[in-house]
C-alpha cells in the first residue's frame, strides 16, 4: 500500500496470506516498494499469480488463463477509479508533512486507505466465484498445506515462540525500517522513541496470528462451499461477498474492538514521531511523498 504516517508504528499485518485477503491486496502490493515501478502495477496479475495463487492452489493452465484474464480486468478498474485517490492522498499527506501534525489528521487518511479495500473486493467477486468452482479437492489440501507452512515463518518472524524482548525487537525493527523508508536516517534519540511506541503500542501476536487462524478457516469453508457446486449463481455470490467483507471486517468482536483501540494508539504514535522530526527529515518525507505521487501518476497513464 501507499506510505502513511500510521504505517510507521503500525504492526497490524493486516495482508494476510489466505486467498481472499491476498487477491484483495495483491493489485496494489506493488505499490509497496521503495519506489513505484510501472511495470510491476501493470504485470500485477501475474505476479500475484506466481508469487500466491499458483504456489498455494497449484492452478492448472486453465485456471491460470482464466484468472489472469480476470484479475486483468480487475486491474483496469483499479487504474481507474482507485489510483486517482492515492495520488489525492499523497497530495494531502504532502500538504501536512512539513508541520506538527495531529494523530486525528493522520487516522482521518488510514481511515480513506482501509475504505478503499471495501470496493475492491467487490470488484474480486467474480473472479472468486470462477476460480472457486473450478477447484478440485487436492486443490484445497495444497492450500492447507501451504497456510500451515506460512504460519510458521509468520510466527517464527514476529519471534511469537521468543521472549517478550525478543518479539519487541522485532516490533522495534519494523517501525524503524518504516520510518527511514519515509523521513531516512533517524538516530539513537529517535530509535529509543520507536521502541518506546512500540512496547505501548498494544501489539499482541497472539491475537493476530489467532484472527490469521480464523481468516483461513473461513477462506477454506468457503472456498469448499462454492467449489462444490450446492449453490445457485446467486447465493454463491452473496458467499464469496459475506466472505470478502468478513476478511475486511472481522466479526470477532473482542479483535474488532482490539483493532479499534490499536487504529487509535498507532495515528497517536505516528504523529508523536512525526512531531519530532527535525525540518530535515521532514524535507526528506516529502521529497519520498512526491515521488510516490509522480509514480502514480505515471500509472494512471500507462497502460502497458
Amino acid at each position: 500500500m501507499i506510505p502513511s504516517f500510521d504505517q510507521i508504528i503500525s504492526q497490524r499485518g493486516w495482508v494476510g496470506r489466505r486467498l481472499g485477503w491476498c487477491l484483495a491486496l495483491g493489485l496494489t502490493a506493488c505499490l509497496s516498494a521503495c519506489s513505484l515501478v510501472v511495470t510491476g502495477y501493470n504485470n500485477a496479475p501475474q505476479l500475484l499469480m506466481l508469487t500466491w495463487m499458483d504456489p498455494h492452489l497449484d492452478l492448472t493452465t486453465a485456471q491460470s488463463r482464466q484468472t489472469k484474464a480476470d484479475l486483468t480486468q480487475v486491474l483496469a478498474w483499479h487504474r481507474q477509479h482507485q489510483l486517482p485517490l492515492y495520488a489525492d492522498w499523497l497530495v494531502r499527506m504532502q500538504q501536512i508533512a512539513p508541520h506538527q501534525v495531529s494523530a486525528a489528521q493522520v487516522c482521518r487518511i488510514a481511515d480513506e486507505i482501509r475504505d478503499s479495500l471495501t470496493p475492491l473486493a467487490t470488484q474480486l467477486e467474480t473472479p472468486l466465484i470462477k476460480l472457486a468452482l473450478s477447484l478440485q479437492p487436492e486443490q484445497l489440501e495444497t492450500l492447507k498445506l501451504r497456510y500451515t507452512k506460512d504460519n510458521k515463518a509468520w510466527r517464527k518472524d514476529w519471534k511469537l515462540d521468543g521472549s517478550s524482548q525478543e518479539q519487541l525487537d522485532v516490533q522495534a525493527e519494523k517501525g524503524q525500517e518504516n520510518a527511514e523508508r519515509l523521513y531516512g536516517t533517524i538516530n539513537k534519540s529517535q530509535r529509543a522513541q520507536l521502541r518506546a511506541l512500540a512496547q505501548s503500542s498494544g501489539f499482541d501476536g497472539e491475537k493476530n496470528y489467532a484472527e490469521r487462524l480464523r481468516q483461513q478457516a473461513d477462506s477454506l469453508q468457503t472456498l469448499q462451499a462454492v467449489m462444490q457446486g450446492s449453490q445457485a449463481s446467486s447465493q454463491a455470490q452473496q458467499t464469496v461477498h459475506e466472505w470478502l467483507q468478513r476478511s475486511l471486517h472481522t466479526p470477532d468482536e473482542s479483535y474488532a474492538l482490539y483493532l479499534i483501540k490499536r487504529q487509535v494508539l498507532n495515528c497517536e504514535a505516528a504523529a508523536q514521531f512525526h512531531n519530532s522530526t527535525s525540518a530535515e527529515q521532514r524535507a526528506h518525507a516529502l521529497k519520498v511523498l512526491k515521488g510516490y505521487e509522480a509514480d502514480v501518476r505515471t500509472l494512471m497513464r500507462s497502460a502497458s
